[in-house]
């Protein structure tokens, strides 16, 4: 159950992927996230396998507070920020979800998008 959730959208990212899959990221928010979260902490992560990790009631509140919505495409796969794809970082109850993506040709950004605590 969602005990608490912090919706940030905020760009944390912008610029050439090669940068980005080398930086590490400090989350300055009122959850307790100790230490860097690195890209490849959440880059295999797909937002859309989160469901069968903590269930199916957590995973609609999650959707519902951040108002996500599908791509409406073949894989219904979720988008945040600038319509870029969501993935996902569990630590203990914590979860982060970050949009990520191709913004345009070469360009990336990065967006938290919220916390939960579960």
């Amino acid at each position: 159950m969602v005990s608490k959730y912090e919706k940030i959208k905020s760009l944390l990212f912008d610029g050439d992927e090669q940068e980005a899959v080398n930086k590490s990221f400090s989350l300055n928010t009122s959850t307790n996230i100790d230490g860097l979260i690195g890209f490849k902490d959440f880059a295999n992560h797909n937002f859309e396998d989160l469901r069968a990790v903590i269930g199916d009631d957590d995973f609609k509140t999650i959707v519902k507070n951040a108002g996500f919505n599908t791509d409406g495409g073949f894989l219904n796969l979720y988008q945040g920020s600038d319509r870029l794809r969501l993935y996902y970082y569990k630590k203990g109850n914590i979860v982060v979800v970050f949009a990520y993506g191709e913004f345009q040709p070469m360009r990336y950004k990065l967006y938290v998008e919220g916390i939960w605590v579960l």
